[in-house]
Order: C-alpha cells, then sequence, then structure tokens
C-alpha cells in the first residue's frame, strides 16, 4: 500500500465547465427595483399607447369609408349629369319637333284660302291657335281673322296681345342716354 493522501493526489478530480447563462435576457441582481410611481407610469404609457393604436386603427377605417364613399357619389353625381345631358338633348329634340310642326301648319294655313283657314281657327284651341297665329305672317293672318267669327277673333287678338306684353315685360329695360361731352369736358 500506498498512503491515501498520496492516492487522493494522483488521481485527477473532473472539473465541471462554468454554466453558459440561459437564452433570454440576463437580469443584473444588483439593479435598482422600479420605484411603483415609475411602474404605474409605464402601465399608463402602455395603456394610453394602445388606446392611440386602437384610435388609429378606427381613423383608417373611417378613412377609407369616406374615399369609398366619395367614389360612389363621383359616380351618382357622374350619372345625374349623363341623365341631365339625356334630358337636355330629349327637350331640344321635342322642341324643335314642335316647331317643326307648327312650321307645318303655318306653311298649311298660309296655303289655304283666308274662308277656309278662318273656319279652323274657330274651333281651334285658342292656346294652338295663338301659336299658330303668332308664326303667321301678319298680313296673311289679318285675312284670316277677317274671315273668323268675332268672337273667335276677339279671343285670339286678346291672346296675342297679352302675349305680347308679357313677352315685352321680360326683356330687360333700355338704359338711359348718358348725357355730357367726353374727357369731362
Amino acid at each position: 500500500g500506498t498512503p491515501a493522501h498520496l492516492t487522493a493526489q494522483s488521481t485527477p478530480v473532473a472539473k465541471t465547465p462554468p454554466k453558459a447563462p440561459p437564452n433570454g435576457t440576463v437580469v443584473q441582481l444588483d439593479a435598482q427595483p422600479i420605484s411603483p410611481a415609475e411602474r404605474a407610469l409605464l402601465e399608463r404609457l402602455t395603456e394610453r399607447r394602445q388606446e392611440l393604436e386602437k384610435r388609429q386603427s378606427e381613423l383608417d377605417m373611417r378613412d377609407t369609408l369616406l374615399k369609398d364613399t366619395e367614389k360612389r357619389i363621383e359616380q351618382r353625381l357622374n350619372e345625374l349629369k349623363e341623365a341631365e345631358q339625356r334630358i337636355v338633348a330629349a327637350t331640344a329634340r321635342k322642341e324643335e319637333a314642335e316647331v317643326q310642326r307648327l312650321k307645318n301648319l303655318v306653311t298649311m294655313y298660309e296655303n289655304m284660302k283666308a274662308k277656309e283657314a278662318a273656319k279652323i281657327f274657330d274651333r281651334l284651341e285658342i292656346h294652338l291657335a295663338t301659336e299658330v297665329a303668332k308664326l303667321i305672317q301678319p298680313r296673311r293672318m289679318s285675312e284670316i281673322m277677317a274671315q273668323m267669327t268675332p268672337e273667335s277673333a276677339q279671343k285670339l287678338t286678346v291672346e296675342l296681345a297679352s302675349r305680347s306684353r308679357d313677352a315685352a315685360a321680360v326683356k330687360p329695360p333700355e338704359l338711359p342716354k348718358i348725357e355730357g361731352k367726353p374727357n369731362g369736358t
């Protein structure tokens, strides 16, 4: 035998390597603890950030809805403009057709004998008789009116006169003449 103290020295003792820190954040043990006021402030800031993010999300949604609404309004406005143009065109065509119809009647009455035209004018509705009479040459219309019954001729004359008065009332008044000399002399 060898003495025990020599045996212990001669056998090597295995040393364990130092452990690696675990995955994650290394926390310093000597760090100062957060005060309750700081913790409350951090929690309030976190809540405020969440509120702001939620509000931003709502604003983004509203912005998207507004843009969609603007597009629909613009599309509807374009549709209304197109409809208005169609109505204006249809009205113009109708007015042209009405004018042409009246011109055809005028030509027909101007080519008729005054006595025959007068018989028809006596029976016409006053509005139509007035419209046609306005377009017939005045000399020719006077020949026709001379052959009409006095009552019909009177009604037509009153209607023509009132239409002339209404048309005159629509005209803008004439400007007064400016008297004086040029350049104020």
